[in-house]
């Protein structure tokens, strides 16, 4: 936020940062919980959550048939089991989203609902980092282990392939200066 940061997101699943984010006058994007946004509205602008129960259906359902295999599982947007506060049927956008984003998010997660698009599509490239160099090349995507910074070795024992791009770097609009310790 000294940095210049309007806008406050976390990976953690507490609504800590949207808090901050109110009392420094800015908004915050909670993570994994529906509620996140109690603690602050008025500076809260979203929060992706997880929605169980679809999930769980399909899980059990799998168990059931005999087509359940165990390992690591990943739910997108068409899966039922994630929402986005305030752009669900019967939502309202929360107040400091801008107006002219709306659509825009709508939009986008109808494509998402719909299978049409994923949440690998938003990390094809190019993508620049925060200080414009590109770091993913046109036409290349990140994987679920570049999103997870899996390397090779830690790839080779979990039984999958390495990251490629490894995601340790800041995406372009974030802070500048801003860094991820090493």
């Amino acid at each position: 936020i000294e940095a210049g940061a309007s806008v406050v997101v976390t990976g953690a699943d507490t609504p800590g940062p949207v808090q901050v984010a109110g009392e420094k006058g800015v908004y915050g994007v909670g993570y994994d919980s529906r509620n996140a946004c109690d603690v602050d509205p008025e500076h809260c602008l979203t929060t992706p959550y997880w929605n169980w129960g679809p999930i769980y259906a399909q899980i059990i359902s799998s168990m059931m048939d005999g087509s359940y295999v165990g390992g690591d599982q990943y739910f997108d947007v068409d899966s039922g089991g994630l929402g986005l506060l305030g752009f669900m049927d019967g939502q309202e956008p929360m107040a400091g989203v801008p107006e002219e984003v709306i659509p825009q998010v709508q939009e986008l997660l109808s494509q998402m609902q719909a299978g049409e698009f994923t949440r690998f599509d938003v990390f094809t490239g190019p993508i620049n980092n925060n200080k414009g160099e590109e770091v993913v090349p046109a036409g290349e995507s990140l994987t679920q282990s570049d999103l997870e910074g899996i390397d090779a070795d830690l790839g080779a024992t979990l039984g999958r392939d390495g990251c490629t791009f490894c995601m340790s770097w800041l995406a372009e609009g974030i802070v500048p200066d801003a860094e991820i310790p090493q």
